[in-house]
């Protein structure tokens, strides 16, 4: 490679690859070396290794550690390898006002059936609200977020909620279904990680708070393909 701090060293274990390792300026620095593996590798692999060299790397900082962290390939077996999880699909929505919330939560609850499921919100102060007359608890800008082992169990929590003839109450405190808004839907990174297990709310305050809960279980950092 002409670039001083680049070069790219070819290995024949655990299989033929090459690892292309980038230098921070003045190596060894206090920042590690960044290792990307190349080759015919299935990419669930090719992250795998990754993140093995890389957080062998990170253990060694200051340190001249490209030839110590390469060893780590020397007696790998691909099959100990972390994988993940592949296939697992998560569904994003918002529900611009919610009614009635204990309704809202026991529904919800029951769409999730066991899959791990959180959603955000903000609550309304509605003393002496006419609008709200017949609410109860009502929440304002309501995300949720709830992962699937597949993609047939991601269709059916979103059936669930669509057709949920019981979700909400409207304004004259009549059952209803709920307005509601994909955000994202997609399949998740084998290595992304997961919502909680469980069944869990939070409430939050500003969209800094927000972008806070919801920016690691985005699509642009969970899903397949993101870096």
């Amino acid at each position: 490679d002409a670039n001083p701090t680049r070069l790219k060293i070819n290995r024949n274990a655990p299989v033929p690859l090459t690892v292309a390792i980038t230098m921070p300026v003045g190596y060894p620095a206090s920042a590690p070396p960044i290792f990307k593996v190349e080759g015919k590798l299935e990419e669930i692999y090719v992250e795998a290794i990754e993140e093995l060299l890389n957080t062998q790397a990170s253990y060694m900082p200051g340190m001249e550690c490209i030839v110590t962290v390469l060893q780590a390939l020397d007696d790998l077996d691909l099959s100990t390898l972390d994988l993940g999880e592949p296939g697992r699909c998560r569904s994003i929505f918002k529900v611009e006002v919610v009614n009635n919330s204990p309704q809202f939560t026991k529904s919800l609850k029951q769409a999730a059936n066991g899959r791990p499921c959180v959603w955000f919100y903000r609550t309304i102060q509605c003393q002496n609200n006419a609008k709200f007359s017949f609410a109860v608890d009502p929440l304002r800008a309501v995300y949720v977020i709830c992962d699937a082992p597949d993609k047939k169990s991601a269709v059916e929590f979103m059936k669930a909620i669509r057709t949920d003839g019981d979700m909400d109450c409207d304004m004259l405190g009549k059952p209803g279904r709920i307005q509601m808004t994909v955000v994202e839907e997609f399949e998740m990174a084998p290595r992304a990680s997961g919502v909680p297990d469980g069944f869990s709310s939070t409430e939050y305050r500003t969209q800094e708070d927000l972008d806070g809960l919801m920016d690691p279980y985005m699509a642009a950092v969970a899903a397949v393909g993101a870096k």
